[in-house]
């Protein structure tokens, strides 16, 4: 797969939610019309619709943990540090809930898939597993096994604005994301 230019790339990233909430998703040849390209210059950055969708997930991926990063103060202890990951995680699915149908498949995907896995370990999995094995050495998080919390976290965010999603439930609610991150964190954290 080589890298779009950023105007299509953007182009790409606009009709993600369309190609990635698609079952199962449109060829490229329809991705091409979508995105006002011609068939031959989708063929010539992506081999296939599995590359496209490695290339939305892993874009998806960066951007989440940029929305992370916005919000995070590094001087805040990991409690409220914790806190506003998870909430900013659950607005970034919230507005994309594509993003979770496209990771959860990516999950039992073999091949490429297992680049865009590779990027959300990167850059929003190992960043969450270094602040919950953080916030275990302060005493502040109840966790036995930094992974397993890691996982659990993150699927409960997946799944719940998807579920949100499908239901046709407004998953970019403001109330609806206080509620999931605190029901998420509630079971981390020592008191």
């Amino acid at each position: 797969m080589k890298n779009p230019p950023a105007d299509l790339a953007q182009r790409l990233l606009d009709v993600s939610e369309h190609v990635l909430h698609t079952d199962p998703p449109p060829r490229l040849e329809d991705v091409a019309q979508l995105v006002g390209a011609s068939r031959a210059t989708l063929y010539y950055y992506f081999s296939g619709r599995e590359d496209l969708l490695t290339f939305l997930l892993t874009a998806h991926a960066k951007r989440g943990a940029q929305a992370v990063q916005a919000v995070m103060t590094p001087s805040d202890p990991p409690e409220p540090r914790l806190r506003a990951m998870v909430s900013a995680l659950a607005e970034y699915l919230g507005h994309h809930p594509g993003t979770c149908a496209g990771l959860l498949g990516a999950l039992g995907a073999s091949g490429r898939m297992s680049e865009v896995l590779a990027a959300n370990d990167t850059w929003i999995a190992g960043p969450l597993r270094d602040l919950l094995a953080e916030g275990r050495k302060t005493g502040a998080f109840a966790i036995d096994d930094i992974t397993d919390a890691a996982n659990a976290v993150l699927g409960s965010l997946l799944l719940a604005v998807l579920g949100r999603s499908m239901a046709g439930a407004d998953a970019t609610d403001a109330a609806f994301r206080h509620q999931l991150t605190e029901q998420t964190i509630r079971g981390i954290l020592t008191r």
